[in-house]
């Protein structure tokens, strides 16, 4: 008679499925699921709460408020993004904290402290993200800056509802279900999460600028077809008083400075491609002064910063340059000078809002509003100085 073949013996070694759902229904897993819950439900309340002074005063004493919302002023998917990542962060550091010590301790106590601590990280890594928004700005000086403003915050919201996931899951889990994951994966865990969050944050932050530059450039009839969004926040330099590296000329009497003269800014006119901008030097005295050579001009962009432009001298499709020649400019006569360029599409770009000039390069500077299509990198033409004969005025 032959024998039956013998029962295969059960493993005790759980299957990679069988882990991953025990992972899942692990009590800290579980914990950190409901305190992201009530995370996400705590922001809309704040920002629901926002209309109403004394709705926010009230849901302030729960922990609710500024730090929540900021989640949800985010511009597109950085919000639920935003979410995501601030709720992995709770989630990995609760399940962190409870399986090392439900075991030893009163579950319920565990996971409450687990809550509060996952608050507290939570708010250290929007206190950072801050920190590394200053830096683009400020350099690394931008570490300076560094205040802990939002952990308190998210530590007090972790207490106040912390005791919620610790009641729930306490009640329905046995200290058997707590199982110590291994150091590496668990603490691995915590740290991509928080990396992903301070990562999420500081471009959800940027975004944020952008939008709001843009809903302010809107609401004064500006669009982007008209240039970059006015950005006060934008990097550069003011353009100098001088012409850098040039230094005051000793002119002799007799001469157009600002004593006698002063500058003006003239039309502009277009043909098909190309542009100028014409600058008057107003001789406002009795007496004729003189003038040789090219004026010095410079440009700032929307954001008040100097718009990096090449100035050329000579003729252009437009203007012809006489060249440096010593002329006299008239009692009340003018002389002038043009600005020429092709132009230029100012989609999205830094265009010229502000034109600097000075008579001569290492005279002070004196500037006009303007909306030309120079943009940056771009370059412009100019003349000397000559007679302007249709002011009325003679060589």
């Amino acid at each position: 008679m032959t024998s039956a073949p013998p029962l295969p013996v059960p493993s005790s070694v759980p299957s990679p499925d069988g882990r991953l759902r025990r992972l899942l229904r692990s009590p800290g897993i579980v914990a950190g699921l409901i305190l992201s819950a009530l995370w996400v439900i705590s922001g809309g309340v704040a920002r629901i709460a926002t209309a109403d002074i004394i709705v926010t005063r009230l849901v302030s004493f729960l922990g609710v408020g500024w730090v929540q919302t900021q989640e949800w002023l985010l511009p597109g998917l950085w919000t639920p993004l935003s979410l995501l990542a601030a709720s992995a962060v709770l989630t990995t550091v609760t399940w962190f904290i409870a399986a090392r010590g439900a075991r030893r301790g009163n579950a319920f106590l565990v996971l409450w402290l687990a809550a509060i601590l996952a608050g507290t990280v939570l708010g250290l890594s929007f206190d950072l993200t801050r920190v590394l928004t200053f830096i683009p700005d400020f350099g690394m000086r931008g570490l300076t800056e560094a205040v802990v403003e939002s952990a308190p915050i998210t530590t007090y919201w972790g207490a106040v509802v912390g005791w919620i996931p610790a009641l729930i899951v306490s009640r329905r889990m046995k200290r058997d279900d707590f199982v110590t994951p291994r150091t590496l994966v668990s603490v691995g865990a915590v740290l991509v999460s928080i990396v992903v969050l301070v990562v999420v944050s500081f471009f959800g932050y940027e975004a944020r600028q952008a939008d709001v530059i843009r809903q302010n450039a809107e609401e004064q009839g500006l669009s982007a077809e008209d240039g970059a969004y006015p950005d006060p926040g934008a990097e550069g330099d003011p353009v100098p008083d001088t012409a850098p590296g040039a230094a005051e000329p000793d002119l002799e009497p007799g001469w157009c400075t600002s004593d006698n003269a002063m500058l003006l800014l003239g039309g502009a006119d277009a043909a098909t491609g190309h542009r100028i901008q014409v600058i008057h030097l107003m001789n406002f005295t009795d007496e004729p002064c003189m003038i040789e050579g090219y004026p010095d001009i410079a440009f700032a962009d929307q954001n008040g910063n100097e718009l990096n432009v090449s100035v050329a001298r000579g003729s252009s499709f437009m203007s012809e340059d006489p060249g440096p020649t010593l002329i006299t400019v008239p009692a009340q006569g003018q002389a002038k000078t043009t600005i020429s360029w092709d132009a230029n599409s100012t989609n999205g770009e830094l265009v010229a809002r502000q034109l600097y000039a000075a008579s001569l390069a290492g005279l002070p500077r004196g500037s006009w509003p303007v909306e030309l299509d120079v943009v940056e990198d771009s370059e412009v033409t100019i003349s000397a100085w000559q007679v302007d004969t249709t002011a009325g005025s003679t060589p």
